[in-house]
């Protein structure tokens, strides 16, 4: 490690980060600790200051995040209480999350949501407001990621949500405010907010100030399925090109003044130049974690360069990861960090050669490599054709789209009477760009596989081998190579959809995906999943809860997909579904058939040659020991509201019943109610609303216990009138924002309720 003295003070940094994540001691001993190592390493004896150096970057990296993870817990009462916002908002346009300090009983950070005139709020700005705090938490499921602990990574504490609130005091005018404003400026010179206009708009934006928030889901999915989905983050490729550019740039200048001195010291000029135009562009992005970690890299290669000692390049990347640990340790245990790192490590290992065309397809062919597993491992896709797609699509968006973007965003900014014109030119490029990705989208590699993680690794592992090995020891590695593919496939193939042990009873889990619907049923190791949750902004349930889920219980093909009716908070997450696992077929009610909110999984399941069934009343289907019964709509019904129009089923056992009534109103159930036996279990339709769960139908039911699958809202739900009903027919409410993920078994003896959150060993079946 004398070569590359910057990973003597990585590593013991990042082992003190991920002790500190498994230990969580708190930050005091851990600084009195480090500084006395510091001590040692001054003042001590030479034979142990290398010792003592290791073990102050340890306590130094543990320090840094335990400061993180012991932050204070805020606390509110009921009056309006006094904040100052730490970040800008994020949101969809109707609502917006952003990062505050609590000036209340007890202060602290918390992650809040809100609308209206806070989601323009600057950096530092205060507000007095009316908070109501909760601790954070995301989806609670089998296999998600626990929310609670991301957040505490991040000193955040609490979540809550703002009601009303007004500015104190004059706008902010700090560096933050101020370059917040710079990036609102160039973001709408190239995306108004308040004008509709081309797709293309909201993707100028991300590129040129990574703000994401106004990209459409459908143009994510073009990028994601083409392999390209790095463009859209502010990483290394965009923020070397900045570089690069100035470098150019600035050399050309230099090398045509007429003094000397300028002409002696051109490519110190232009390194400057390009180190400071990488930062600067990096800071209109926010800083991110990949931008940031090219500029560090960039500025740690320049600081060699200038300083007459050109670094390895595994040095600056040394550096650039020590950097943006230090200033934000969480960052380590995050995807984006690691994907941004991995990639550069890709390329480095793969030494790409030749003329400019192969060296960038050796850059992207070594990078896509490296970052294979870790993708498969997130459930991102691996397109057959990326390699071609990023051949093409890199350098028309990395050399065209983001200099036109980036100089009309800023000329605009300074000179709006122009920006519409600017913006023309960025406009017709990102079009044509993204016209082109359409073309290139191909199928996942690693789609419907049983092993995808262990076959993208072994992959990944063969083709760095051959392209690393001697000539000699080629013969070698291609056959370890043909035993390792072998052993994957045999492994892929020998665990069959279907094969584990049937359950002793069916179950039934009702996912918290939010303000949605999800269940997935299970029954002789065969599965269903009625309803897949929302798909809203940035956010896909289908993506982000239902297929974790899924892959933690073991389920790797549905035998049928049901969508109740064509609401975004059912239907939204059902596309992710269908392409990522087989499914035997997708059952529609006939109104949703035509339904535009259900379009991209009818495409979705054409591509996969899955078949579209519309079934109405009347409609029965053996399911292991179970039976699902369709009760409404009739193969008459008229009626074009979704809602009034969602499939109403029935799933019955040896002794225990379930009833999934989608969103159909109060009259809908009324007119199922006289033909229907009791039934244990019953999922409150509409979420719980006031139009829904009349009292004629639960007096018909008699259920024993209700599910309400709702987030948090204002008004709650299920409404005050649905839980007096409730009460008032002795009917025991499980609420998925409140137990998470719940599970109901279907046995003989009746239904056993167990939710997510309680413990393994208290869980239990029927």
């Amino acid at each position: 490690m004398p070569r590359i003295p910057v990973a003597r003070l990585l590593v013991p940094f990042v082992l003190g980060i991920l002790l500190e994540e498994a230990l969580e001691v708190r930050p005091a001993p851990l600084l009195v600790g480090g500084l006395a190592a510091l001590g040692v390493r001054a003042l001590g004896p030479r034979r142990a200051r290398t010792l003592s150096e290791l073990v102050a970057l340890l306590l130094i990296g543990a320090s840094a995040l335990s400061v993180r993870l012991h932050a204070p817990v805020p606390a509110v009462g009921d009056d309006p209480v006094v904040l100052t916002v730490a970040a800008s908002p994020s949101g969809d346009g109707t609502s917006c999350v952003f990062s505050t300090w609590l000036h209340g009983e007890r202060p602290g950070r918390a992650r809040l949501r809100t609308r209206g005139e806070l989601c323009g709020a600057l950096p530092g700005s205060r507000w007095l407001a009316r908070v109501e705090l909760w601790p954070p938490r995301g989806p609670r499921n089998p296999g998600a990621i626990h929310g609670a602990r991301r957040a505490r990574r991040r000193g955040v504490r609490m979540a809550g949500s703002v009601g009303d609130a007004a500015p104190l005091g004059p706008p902010p005018g700090g560096p933050r405010a101020l370059l917040e404003r710079l990036r609102r400026r160039v973001g709408a010179s190239l995306d108004p907010r308040d004008v509709p206009g081309p797709r293309a708009g909201p993707l100028l934006r991300a590129l040129a100030t990574a703000d994401r928030d106004r990209l459409a889901p459908e143009l994510r999915d073009g990028f994601r399925r083409s392999g390209t989905a790095h463009l859209l983050a502010v990483s290394g490729l965009h923020v070397g090109l900045v570089f690069g550019l100035a470098h150019a740039v600035t050399a050309w200048l230099a090398r045509r003044s007429r003094r000397n001195s300028v002409l002696r010291r051109v490519n110190d000029l232009a390194t400057a130049s390009g180190a400071a135009a990488a930062l600067a562009y990096a800071a209109l992005a926010g800083f991110g974690v990949p931008a940031l970690r090219a500029a560090a890299m960039a500025l740690a290669g320049s600081l060699a360069v200038l300083g007459g000692r050109p670094g390895r390049s595994v040095n600056a990347l040394a550096a650039a990861a020590l950097l943006v640990l230090a200033l934000d340790p969480a960052a380590l245990l995050e995807p984006a960090l690691a994907l941004s790192f991995i990639a550069v490590v890709g390329i480095l290992a793969w030494r790409p050669g030749g003329g400019k065309l192969a060296r960038l397809l050796g850059c992207t062919l070594g990078a896509s490599l490296a970052t294979g597993p870790l993708l498969a491992a997130l459930e991102i896709p691996l397109p057959a054709g990326a390699l071609l797609a990023n051949a093409l699509a890199v350098p028309w968006f990395g050399g065209i789209v983001v200099p036109l973007a980036l100089v009309a965003g800023v000329v605009g900014a300074a000179l709006p009477g122009i920006a519409a014109a600017l913006r023309v030119p960025a406009l017709v490029a990102a079009e044509l760009g993204l016209q082109g990705l359409e073309l290139l989208r191909s199928p996942d590699l690693v789609a419907g596989l049983a092993a995808p993680t262990a076959t993208a690794l072994c992959g990944s592992s063969v083709a760095f081998a051959l392209r690393l090995a001697r000539r000699r020891a080629r013969a070698a590695a291609c056959g370890l190579a043909a035993l390792a593919v072998v052993a994957a496939v045999t492994a892929v193939a020998s665990r069959t959809p279907g094969a584990e042990a049937a359950e002793a009873d069916p179950w039934l889990l009702f996912l918290d995906v939010g303000h949605g619907d999800a269940v997935i049923a299970r029954s002789a190791g065969r599965a269903w999943l009625i309803d897949a949750g929302p798909r809203l902004g940035g956010f896909d349930a289908g993506h982000r809860v239902v297929l974790p889920a899924l892959r933690a219980e073991g389920i790797e093909e549905l035998d049928v997909l049901v969508v109740t009716h064509a609401d975004a908070d059912h239907v939204g997450g059902a596309r992710a579904v269908v392409e990522a696992l087989p499914v035997g077929e997708v059952w529609l009610a006939p109104q949703a058939l035509d339904a535009p909110g259900v379009h991209p999984l009818r495409l979705a399941a054409a591509r996969r040659g899955v078949p579209v069934r519309v079934v109405t009343r009347g409609e029965r289907r053996a399911f292991g020991p179970l039976w699902v019964d369709v009760l409404w709509p009739p193969a008459d019904h008229a009626q074009r509201s979704p809602n009034a129009s969602s499939l109403v089923l029935r799933i019955e056992g040896r002794g225990a019943c379930a009833t999934l009534p989608g969103d159909v109103p109060a009259r809908v159930e009324r007119l199922i109610a006289p033909g229907l036996a009791p039934c244990e279990l019953l999922e409150l339709a509409h979420h719980g609303s006031a139009s829904s769960s009349d009292w004629v139908w639960l007096e018909r039911l008699q259920p024993v216990a209700a599910i309400a699958s709702a987030g948090r809202r204002r008004p709650p739900l299920p409404h005050v009138s649905v839980r007096d009903r409730l009460d008032r027919a002795a009917v025991t409410l499980w609420e998925t924002h409140r137990f998470g993920a719940i599970r109901v078994w279907l046995g003989p003896r009746g239904i056993a309720i167990a939710p997510h959150l309680l413990p393994p060993a208290e869980r239990g079946g029927g």
